[in-house]
């Protein structure tokens, strides 16, 4: 019989990275395809948006996901009856099926589709799809980082000082905190901050080396989980700073060389 880790094995790595390919890059299309409606919306609010494409580009990945896996468990960002766990099926897909969708609301092309597995709470594979940037990562636990099928590799910036360093528009609910707080902390240390609104496609960045590192103070699984991955099988760092309940968590990604002095600088606030 074939063990999880022989690349013959229906749940091996490798094969389920095919499949979060196909998922992804079939979530992504419909995206592209119904792209004029990119304004019809479930909900608009002060600092977010709900797309109609949202579940619909959800549906799209589950179904690819569910025709060859049919037994696995999806865990979704447009879920209505979500657990805050990891499900009791032993092998759960982990979708955001438009990750920046303010941007996609406005016709910013920073925007892309992030599928991943994982086993137990591990993830085996993941891949994020960015067609508007023309950009395909991807990896699996048994498998290299790859962009659009080439190799990529963090960076090797072991300066704060000469970092460009992604992070997220940190505006907190309570009104004693000073907002964008973590921006401005950062922004004393590293050589350039910057807020692109996909955390996906932001840790992706560091994995390729085109960013040194990638903080948020409240991202949910869901924005991470193929990303962090791919960051990793890129020799990149990751931590999960704190966890909030409800699959959301504090989390710093990095080229590893600087990932203490952010820790640090970042362990003073009260996340």
């Amino acid at each position: 019989m074939n063990s999880l880790n022989s690349p013959n094995s229906l749940n091996s790595p490798t094969i389920l990275l095919e499949t979060a390919v196909a998922a992804a890059q079939a979530g992504a299309a419909h995206a592209v395809r119904e792209r004029a409606r990119n304004k019809d919306a479930n909900l608009v609010c002060a600092h977010d948006v709900k797309l109609k494409l949202d579940v619909e580009c959800q549906r799209v990945v589950s179904d690819v996901v569910l025709a060859r896996f049919p037994g696995h468990s999806i865990l979704g960002e447009e879920d209505e009856n979500r657990a805050d766990e990891t499900s009791a099926a032993t092998y759960e897909w982990v979708v955001d099926p438009i990750d920046g969708t303010v941007n996609f609301f406005h016709g910013n092309p920073y925007w892309c589709c992030s599928v991943a597995v994982r086993r137990e709470g591990e993830v085996l594979a993941g891949c994020v799809a960015a067609p508007d940037m023309g950009l395909l990562f991807q990896a699996s636990a048994d498998t290299p980082a790859l962009c659009n099928s080439e190799p990529i590799r963090v960076s090797e910036i072991n300066r704060p000082d000469f970092a460009l360093f992604h992070t997220g528009a940190d505006k907190s609910d309570h009104s004693q905190d000073t907002p964008f707080r973590f921006f401005t902390a950062i922004g004393n240390i590293a050589q350039r901050p910057r807020v692109f609104g996909a955390a996906a496609l932001d840790i992706c960045m560091v994995a390729r080396g085109s960013a040194d590192g990638y903080f948020e103070p409240g991202i949910f699984i869901w924005d991470i989980a193929a990303g962090d991955l791919i960051l990793r099988r890129a020799g990149g760092v990751s931590e999960v700073l704190k966890e909030h309940g409800g699959n959301r968590m504090a989390y710093l990604a990095t080229n590893g060389l600087i990932h203490t002095p952010f820790r640090e600088i970042l362990g003073a606030f009260h996340i």
